[in-house]
């Protein structure tokens, strides 16, 4: 029996936001709004003890019908979406794959289902190029601010696919903001202008030496008045968790995953310097760098074989209290250091 305290999970159909049907996951904890005609993407995760939107969205684009092949950055809504098979258009297995994948511009078949205790709604997709599936069955538990996450990619075919899998969830950012992952190794991509003054470089998380000499704390966020842009890879992997804390109200959200599945982290953070935008998005991914055949060639990236099945189960965390985190384990607990 569910006190009051408690409140019990349930799940909602009855909603649209802007004319896209909504799927909303809510107990007493969290208020999720999952939007599954725009690639089902998860809106918003809102932590109801302090009213916080966990996730970014854009302030000038709101949500809008996606023709497949669209430029994702001139569509970026904000929210937490998926890429598959691929991040930047390229060729892979013969087919001309487009921007960001094929995942987030299609419409998500869903049911939902549950009781009291738990509420879920399962999402499914067939791919039109790559001729794949992709399904999540989404879980929020009475009493947990937790979204636990059931994933399945699925290559039916008899042809092997390079590929890269990677979620993409774009979170609020300011200078109170801090990253931790559980990385010893980064690469800054040719994306800027970072913090350090340089790109194409590696380093150990999280101190990147400057072009001055200067050494960066990599983990901090900065304010919108930096005009910094971020892009890099976090590898060799200490354990499988991200996260972002924000650290005036001690409130975060982690992701907790196998590594053995997302054996990489990817950041990508504005700052106010791509298009006056400030946010950063967690992307734990299958591999790296941003190219997929090229990562083939260096076996950083892998492929799904003819008839392979690869599975995942994710747990995000909406966390409170801290200041720094150390780690989440794979039920999604966090690790850290407490607010003073």
């Amino acid at each position: 029996m569910n006190g009051p305290g408690v409140q019990a999970a349930r799940v909602s159909t009855e909603w649209t936001y802007r004319g896209f049907r909504a799927v909303i996951l809510e107990n007493g904890l969290l208020r999720v709004v999952i939007l599954p005609e725009l690639g089902a993407k998860i809106w918003q995760i809102t932590h109801k003890p302090t009213g916080t939107d966990l996730l970014w969205q854009h302030p000038r684009i709101a949500p809008r019908p996606v023709g497949f092949g669209a430029s994702y950055d001139d569509h970026f809504f904000g929210g937490w979406d998926e890429l598959f098979p691929n991040d930047a258009p390229e060729t892979l297995a013969g087919e001309a794959l487009p921007d960001h994948g094929e995942l987030w511009t299609l419409p998500w078949a869903y049911e939902t289902g549950g009781g009291q205790a738990e509420a879920w709604v399962k999402l499914s997709v067939g791919t039109p190029v790559s001729a794949c599936r992709a399904e999540k069955t989404i879980r929020l538990r009475a009493g947990e601010a937790k979204l636990r996450f059931s994933h399945r990619l699925a290559n039916p075919g008899r042809a092997e696919l390079p590929f890269l899998w990677k979620l993409h969830a774009a979170v609020k950012a300011d200078g109170n903001g801090r990253i931790d992952v559980g990385a010893e190794q980064a690469y800054l991509e040719e994306f800027g202008p970072p913090r350090t003054g340089r790109t194409g470089v590696a380093y150990r998380w999280p101190y990147a030496p400057g072009e001055d000499g200067t050494i960066h704390d990599m983990r901090v966020a900065l304010p919108a008045s930096s005009g910094v842009n971020e892009f890099q890879y976090l590898t060799e992997l200490t354990g499988g968790w991200c996260a972002y804390t924000d650290t005036s109200t001690g409130v975060g959200l982690g992701l907790a995953f196998d590594p053995a599945v997302f054996p990489s982290c990817w950041l990508f953070a504005t700052y106010g310097g791509w298009r006056g935008l400030s946010t950063v998005v967690l992307e734990p991914c299958t591999g790296y760098p941003l190219l997929v055949e090229e990562g083939v060639k260096a076996d950083t990236h892998r492929t799904l074989k003819g008839g392979e099945t690869l599975t995942a189960e994710v747990v995000a965390s909406v966390y409170t209290g801290l200041r720094a985190v150390n780690g989440i384990d794979r039920d999604g607990n966090a690790e850290g250091e407490a607010m003073e």
